[in-house]
C-alpha cells in the first residue's frame, strides 16, 4: 500500500501520525517506570526518545510555517 502513496505523503504521514503516537507511547511508559523505580538509566534514555519526538514534531511545523 505504501506504493502507492507519494514520497511527500508517506512524510506527512509518518511526521503528522506516527512520530506523535510513538511520544505519547514512550511518554506514557517511561512516567510508569520512573513511579515505580525513580529516575533511572532507562528513564533518562526514554526521556531522551520523548525529545527527539517533540523536536521532529516542531521542525514539521515550522516547515510547514514556511
Amino acid at each position: 500500500m505504501w506504493v502507492f502513496f507519494t514520497a511527500r505523503l508517506r512524510q506527512w504521514l509518518i511526521l503528522a501520525v506516527a512520530v506523535p503516537l510513538a511520544t505519547v507511547l514512550v511518554r506514557t511508559i517511561r512516567r510508569s517506570i520512573e513511579k515505580r523505580t525513580g529516575q533511572t538509566r532507562l528513564t533518562r534514555g526514554l526521556g531522551q526518545v520523548e525529545n527527539l519526538g517533540r523536536r521532529a514534531r516542531r521542525k514539521e511545523r515550522k516547515q510547514r510555517k514556511r
